[in-house]
């Protein structure tokens, strides 16, 4: 091992034990969700599962948030994985809860040579519900040629809506 690769690997352990102690995921797929968190004023979910982040409303009550991260060079978040429902109204019911329940969607933007967050924004639950909704529906009555197809419904939000529905947070 050359010495730049032990220096590797010994941040790697460092940042894991500095998660860990911490009570943050070491999971490297939730890792930029808990930086951006941090950095954004928000409380990274400790949790394997449920929201990505909470911030605290206005009522002083935790609320749940989503975020989406990308390294393109225009910030965007794509909305994929969502389960399919045998029905629409199924699909609307799951949607509303995964999308339109959570108090805000962050948008994160990271430079993929450093890791340093460029920016965030975020929107309401609300308005990225309905950004999202009518590409949900589109994608859910899609008929797929190919069987093997991923047949879950998905949808983006582009850099314009983000910025004409968001707020920059940094």
């Amino acid at each position: 091992m050359t010495p730049e690769e032990n220096e590797i690997y010994e941040s790697w352990i460092r940042f894991n034990t500095l998660l860990s102690e911490g009570g943050y995921p070491t999971d490297p797929r939730k890792m930029k969700e808990v930086i951006a968190s941090i950095l954004t004023g928000c409380e990274p979910n400790r949790q394997k599962s449920g929201p990505d982040c909470h911030v605290i409303g206005e009522d002083g009550k935790r609320k749940p948030c989503e975020r989406k991260s990308t390294t393109a060079k225009n910030i965007k978040g794509t909305y994929t994985g969502q389960s399919k429902k045998k029905v629409w109204s199924e699909q609307v019911k799951y949607t509303k809860k995964k999308v339109k329940d959570m108090e805000r969607h962050y948008f994160d933007r990271f430079c993929q040579k450093t890791g340093r967050l460029l920016e965030s924004w975020y929107m309401t639950g609300d308005d990225a519900y309905g950004l999202i909704i009518p590409q949900i529906e589109k994608d859910f009555h899609m008929v797929r040629k190919d069987p093997l197809a991923d047949p879950r419904p998905k949808a983006s939000i582009c850099m314009r809506d983000i910025k004409q529905h968001g707020t920059k947070v940094l």
